[in-house]
């Protein structure tokens, strides 16, 4: 195997069988994607660039440190190119109501979990500036980790003819991976842009990038992304 970022987590054993079973085989790209940023939203990433891991999670519980700003330009750079090529691009809005009911069990799982860090319509659950959708992109609220789970997701992918997911933000051991999983469940191409996706705790990104390349999506450099969306026809109206 080449270096990747889960290396250094894998055991020789781990390692062994990786190669003996054949796992991590490409599945690439189908003929009509869709672009999806998943809760690149201020209280994951921090309200600027530049703050501090322990700083940031005293403010918004769910914070993810700097790692979530380094993303951005990544992410950034593919939504441009999904505007170029008239490729659809879906967010997720992940939001709460004010008492919190809509989070069911997931408020136990924190001792900070009554903090309303996460309320529809404030700005700690608005996308980030740089990466904020238009009147055409597809909006997706949801409630658990995964987007397809009680959302219209399924429904607009089908009317849209979407073969190729192409999965960005965070986290990659929670909503990403929930969703990667689902998609790949229904038989969608899934690609994972590496730079593109981030989490709080750098062992569970990097060993959930492993697994999620290994059975479900081809994580790979956003640069081999970018390239497959340039070479994808220009879009009659484009802007």
């Amino acid at each position: 195997m080449s270096t990747r970022i889960w290396d250094k987590f894998l055991t020789d054993h781990d390692r062994e069988i990786y190669e003996l079973a054949g796992y991590g085989k490409r599945a690439g790209f189908g003929k009509r994607p869709a672009l999806f940023i998943i809760d690149v939203q201020y209280n994951f990433c921090g309200d600027e660039p530049g703050q501090s891991h322990a700083d940031g999670v005293k403010q918004y519980r769910t914070h993810c440190g700097p790692v979530g700003w380094e993303a951005v330009p990544h992410i950034e750079r593919l939504m441009h190119l999904a505007r170029e090529k008239g490729i659809p691009i879906f967010y997720t809005q992940s939001e709460r109501r004010p008492d919190m009911i809509d989070s069911g069990v997931q408020t136990g799982k924190s001792h900070r979990g009554h903090e309303k860090t996460s309320t529809e319509g404030t700005h700690a659950t608005q996308t980030v500036a740089p990466l904020a959708p238009r009147p055409q992109d597809i909006l997706i609220g949801k409630r658990k980790p995964s987007a397809f789970f009680g959302t219209l997701f399924m429904s607009h992918l089908n009317f849209l003819d979407v073969d190729t997911l192409i999965m960005t933000g965070c986290t990659s051991s929670g909503c990403l991976r929930a969703t990667t999983v689902d998609a790949y469940s229904y038989n969608f191409k899934t690609v994972i842009p590496e730079e593109t996706a981030f989490d709080r705790f750098e062992s569970s990104h990097a060993m959930s990038l492993f697994d999620l390349n290994c059975k479900y999506a081809d994580v790979i450099p956003t640069e081999e992304v970018a390239t497959y969306l340039s070479g994808l026809p220009d879009a009659e109206n484009a802007g």
